[in-house]
């Protein structure tokens, strides 16, 4: 199927709208795609990740997080509800008949920051971890250039951070490969310079001098879509 498997998660008591890519041979290593804060697992950047990476053999799931996209929403902070999904996502992917119990992470923006943060808090369980434009401080989140209305959606009470608010303390992560545009407009690229210095070997970065946050240049996002599909083959 050209968009996935479509299936749910269960997750705590709520439900992970999800997809999956299957490559013609199973169990292979699983690759989960975490969108970004207002995005969702159907973006044609995910399908397109989704079909090369399946294509090169491995599985990949794409998910919702909660309140995005058709998942149900999780009373709870921004950064505490999506490190739960996140959580339950990878616990779901390890166990399913098409894994071989190996799995990998490529996240953007958010999603980005979120799967650094997992191979922080589970290095030997994340087996590689690829990062697009993902930020280091959450702290300064604008409502108003993130998309007011959508955040009031998802937070009716108001939008609620949670911890951590930024990459600091990442001194355990490993296998992470960071892809930044120069040109990216909602996050400024030396973020990544900042999640790069504290994370482990073996560790990459690299910044595209016209790529913008969203790598929306197609002949861009292949050439980001090959870099991480070199990190995952050669980590996980």
């Amino acid at each position: 199927m050209a968009n996935g498997h479509q299936l749910r998660i269960e997750a705590g008591g709520i439900s992970l709208a999800a997809a999956v890519h299957l490559p013609p041979n199973t169990p292979a290593p699983v690759i989960i795609c975490c969108h970004g804060l207002l995005s969702y697992k159907d973006s044609p950047k995910y399908l397109e990740i989704g079909k090369q990476m399946s294509d090169a053999g491995f599985c990949v799931l794409r998910f919702d997080f909660s309140g995005c996209g058709q998942s149900a929403q999780r009373q709870d902070s921004l950064i505490g509800a999506r490190k739960r999904d996140l959580e339950y996502a990878m616990a779901f992917a390890r166990t399913q008949p098409w894994s071989d119990g190996r799995v990998g992470l490529l996240g953007s923006s958010l999603g980005g920051f979120l799967s650094v943060l997992a191979a922080e808090e589970n290095p030997e369980s994340t087996g590689a971890v690829v990062s697009w434009a993902a930020p280091f401080d959450l702290s300064r989140l604008d409502r108003a250039e993130a998309g007011m209305d959508e955040l009031a959606r998802l937070f009716p009470g108001g939008l609620r951070l949670g911890e951590p608010k930024s990459l600091n303390h990442i001194g355990a992560a490993k296998r992470v490969l960071l892809v930044h545009g120069r040109q990216d407009e909602v996050v400024p690229w030396k973020a990544s310079i900042e999640i790069y210095r504290r994370i482990k070997d073996p560790k990459e970065l690299v910044v595209m001098r016209n790529a913008d946050h969203r790598f929306m240049d197609d002949s861009l996002r292949q050439s980001a879509i090959k870099l991480s599909l070199d990190w995952f083959s050669r980590y996980l």
